[in-house]
């Protein structure tokens, strides 16, 4: 493998040392029976949050450090460049609801819980907007997105 990539294998194990860690800790007597107060959340639901909330954060990390190594040599490396990041964002938002709700979940009445659906839901689609918006138009800059320029300093 380049020297270059080898980083990719300690992002993948500690991605997958923070999901098998949040897993079996989790699932043991000792988290699932420690409760904070009477609202329905515990140690389980904490340790399993922190776990699966860094290996998501480790993933789009992982995906960032990616765009900005990919080479844009022909128009297929930079659509790819350019589309690692509003793809990562749409995998971690989907998936980061139900992580968030590990520790929310317990906290919230169902006003709250439709009110957080939504926000998520908002949130996908606004990701997902991103990831069309670039690969219609090869870049994944907002600015780009808008039809706006940046404006040069004088």
């Amino acid at each position: 493998m380049n020297e270059r990539w080898t980083w990719i294998v300690r992002y993948v194990l500690v991605i997958v040392l923070a999901i098998v860690l949040a897993t079996a800790l989790g699932a043991t007597d000792l988290f699932k029976t420690t409760r904070f107060g009477k609202s329905g959340l515990n140690a389980a639901r904490l340790v399993a949050f922190i776990g699966y909330a860094g290996a998501l954060l480790m993933f789009w990390l992982l995906a960032q450090r990616a765009a900005r190594l990919v080479p844009a040599t022909n128009s297929h490396w930079a659509l790819l460049k350019n589309a690692l990041v509003p793809l990562a964002t749409l995998v971690v938002i989907a998936c980061g609801q139900a992580v968030l709700l590990l520790l929310l979940g317990p906290l919230m009445n169902a006003s709250w819980r439709q009110g957080y659906n939504w926000f998520v839901i908002s949130a996908i689609i606004l990701s997902g907007a991103w990831l069309v918006m670039t690969l219609f138009t090869g870049s994944s800059s907002v600015a780009a997105l808008l039809g706006t320029t940046a404006r040069q300093s004088r």
